[in-house]
């Protein structure tokens, strides 16, 4: 089971930590980038949580095409297992919704720090269950620059930090396709286990695939205390 970037929840896939595979060229390339937005340092946006060069903070109204270009990728199209792309108007009545019903849900705008300057990368989520305090995770990497160089696992990382020390969460999991590998491997370094597989019940370019369930407990927590620095006062 995924969430669906817009609102809705599909069945299939997961992303991965460090973001689906894309490469962009040519015009094409230096038309997208053109687009991404960036925050100078004087006008900073609001972060809740910074470490090593990446940021997560609150989703914004302001990013909706943003989100909507990147869910739109194909990369992320495929980890999502979505089949035909999401108009504008439908990905910003979900943002809407999103923005809207927080009492569930924790997302968050991932941020890289770079030349000054705060760039929005990627997006990352938690879905609660509160009668048991767990949560799913979703992740995806949105800006192919800023995949395979560790903004995914730091990310993944902090968002476990919230789940813990912020949501009081037992477990948080996720599901992922065995032959990830990479994905697999950025979701460990995070602190994530893997507990179980589901033979078949996955797809990647058409052909069944198996899903690894990965968790995490707070017990097991092993990254950076950045909540308790911020309460305490110590970061």
């Amino acid at each position: 089971m995924v969430d669906s970037p817009g609102g809705n929840r599909v069945t299939q896939t997961d992303t991965t930590a460090c973001g689906p595979i894309g490469v962009r060229t040519g015009s094409d390339a230096s038309r997208a980038y053109s687009r991404e937005p960036t925050i100078n340092d004087a006008y900073g946006p609001d972060l809740w949580l910074a470490h090593d060069g990446v940021g997560l903070g609150p989703l914004r109204a302001d990013l909706a095409e943003t989100y909507w270009r990147w869910e739109n990728s194909l990369p992320v199209m495929a980890g999502y297992a979505r089949q035909t792309p999401e108009s504008l108007t439908e990905r910003t009545a979900g943002l809407e919704a999103q923005l809207e019903g927080s009492a569930d849900q924790t997302r968050f705008t991932i941020y890289r720090h770079h030349d000054d300057t705060w760039t929005p990368v990627g997006m990352t989520s938690l879905l609660i269950d509160d009668r048991y305090r767990t949560a799913e995770f979703f992740i995806y990497i949105g800006e192919p620059d800023h995949r395979g160089h560790g903004t995914g696992t730091t990310a993944t990382t902090m968002a476990l930090d919230w789940a813990f020390h912020v949501t009081a969460l037992r477990c948080v999991y996720l599901e992922v396709l065995a032959n990830n590998t990479a994905a697999i491997r950025a979701y460990e370094k995070a602190g994530f286990r893997t507990v179980g597989t589901r033979r078949r019940t996955g797809s990647w370019l058409g052909q069944p695939a198996d899903e690894v369930i990965m968790d995490a407990v707070p017990e097991e927590y092993s990254g950076p205390r950045l909540v308790e620095a911020a309460v305490l006062g110590t970061q």
